[in-house]
C-alpha cells in the first residue's frame, strides 16, 4: 500500500504514462542528419541552434502561463517552480560532463540541457489550458 501512496504524485504528474518525446524544430533532426552534424562539434552546433529556439519558446510558454494565473500567489507559486527547474536541469546536466569522460560527455550534457528545455517549454505550453 505505501509504495502505491508513494507513486501517486509521480502518476499524477506525469500522467501516469512514460513522458512523450519533446518537440524539436524539423530543422534540428535535418541539422543532426547532415554530414556536418555527424562529428562532436557539429552535433553541439546543432543542439546549440536547437537551444536557441526552445528557450525561447520556453520563454514564450512561460510568459503566457503567468499570463494565465488570475491571483498574484499564483504567478508567485509558478515562478519558484521556474526557478527549482532551472536549478535542477543546471545540476542535472552539469553532472553528465567531465573532462576525463571525452567529448562525447559534453555532446551528453548539451543535449539534457536541450532536452529538459524542450520538455518544459511542452509543459508550459500545457499549463493550466484546461482550466
Amino acid at each position: 500500500m505505501r509504495l502505491v501512496l508513494l507513486a501517486l504524485p509521480f502518476v499524477l504528474l506525469t500522467g501516469g504514462a512514460q513522458a512523450a518525446e519533446p518537440t524539436y524544430s524539423p530543422a534540428y533532426d535535418r541539422c543532426l542528419a547532415a554530414p556536418s552534424g555527424q562529428s562532436t562539434a557539429g552535433m553541439i552546433g546543432c543542439v546549440g541552434a536547437e537551444l536557441k529556439g526552445q528557450d525561447a519558446r520556453l520563454n514564450r510558454a512561460y510568459q503566457a502561463a503567468q499570463k494565465r494565473m488570475s491571483l498574484p500567489r499564483q504567478k508567485t507559486a509558478l515562478t519558484k517552480a521556474q526557478r527549482a527547474w532551472i536549478a535542477f536541469r543546471d545540476a542535472d546536466c552539469a553532472s553528465l560532463y567531465d573532462q576525463d569522460w571525452g567529448t562525447l560527455s559534453r555532446v551528453e550534457a548539451n543535449s539534457c540541457v536541450l532536452e529538459h528545455t524542450a520538455r518544459r517549454a511542452d509543459a508550459l505550453e500545457r499549463f493550466r489550458q484546461a482550466q
